[in-house]
C-alpha cells in the first residue's frame, strides 16, 4: 500500500466501498432466504471493510501535508478486526444520519458501540464456526437469530449510506467525475 500514489489511494477507497456494497447485497439475499448466521457474517464483513476507508483518509491527509506515515501501524490497523470496526463506528458517528448519533446523544452511542466491539467480533465468529461451550455443540445457525441478523444488515446499510455521503464530499474521484449528479442510486 505504501507504494500507491494519493490518487490511487482515493481509487482504493472506492474499490473498498464497492466490495462492502457487494457484501451487503449478499447479506440481504441471505437474510431474505432465512440464512441468518451467514447474513450476519457478511454484514459484519461489510462493516469491517468500510472501516478501512477512514484509515485511508488519515493516510491521504498526512501524505497531502507531506507528513510521515507509519506504514507498519497502518498495515496493523488495516488488518485488525477491532481497529476496523472502531474506525467504522467513528465514521458512522461523524456521517450517520440516524437518531442514535444526532447531536450530543451520539457520544453515548459511540462509547457503547466501541465497548461492544469484542462482543460483535465474538458473534461474527459464532456466525462462522461450529464451537463447543460447556459441553454443548454450538452451530452457527443456532448462534444468530433473525432479529440479530436483521439489525446488523440494517446497520451495515446505514453505514454504506454514510460512506456514500462522505465519499461524495471528500473523494475527488467522485465529485470531479460526477459534479452534475449523484454517483449512487438510493443515496439519501
Amino acid at each position: 500500500m505504501h507504494t500507491l500514489s494519493v490518487q490511487q489511494l482515493y481509487a482504493l477507497r472506492l474499490a473498498i466501498f464497492d466490495n462492502a456494497a457487494a457484501l451487503h447485497h449478499e447479506s440481504e439475499l441471505l437474510l431474505r432466504n432465512e440464512m441468518y448466521s451467514r447474513a450476519y457474517l457478511l454484514a459484519h464483513f461489510c462493516i469491517e471493510e468500510l472501516g478501512k476507508i477512514p484509515i485511508l483518509i488519515g493516510v491521504i491527509s498526512r501524505l497531502e501535508k507531506n507528513e510521515a506515515v507509519d506504514w507498519k501501524d497502518i498495515k496493523k490497523r488495516f488488518t485488525s478486526h477491532v481497529s476496523k470496526i472502531g474506525s467504522q463506528n467513528g465514521h458512522f458517528y461523524a456521517f450517520g444520519r440516524t437518531s442514535e448519533v444526532v447531536g450530543d446523544s451520539g457520544i453515548p452511542w459511540l462509547i457503547a458501540a466501541n465497548r461492544s466491539v469484542p462482543e460483535s467480533y465474538n458473534k461474527k465468529n459464532l456466525s462462522t464456526y461450529v464451537d463447543v461451550k460447556d459441553g454443548a455443540i454450538l452451530r452457527p445457525s443456532d448462534a444468530i437469530d433473525k432479529n440479530g441478523a436483521t439489525k446488523l444488515v440494517s446497520y451495515a446499510s446505514d453505514c454504506l449510506n454514510a460512506h456514500r455521503r462522505s465519499e461524495e464530499l471528500t473523494n475527488p474521484i467522485v465529485y470531479e467525475a460526477h459534479e452534475g449528479g449523484r454517483l449512487w442510486e438510493h443515496a439519501d
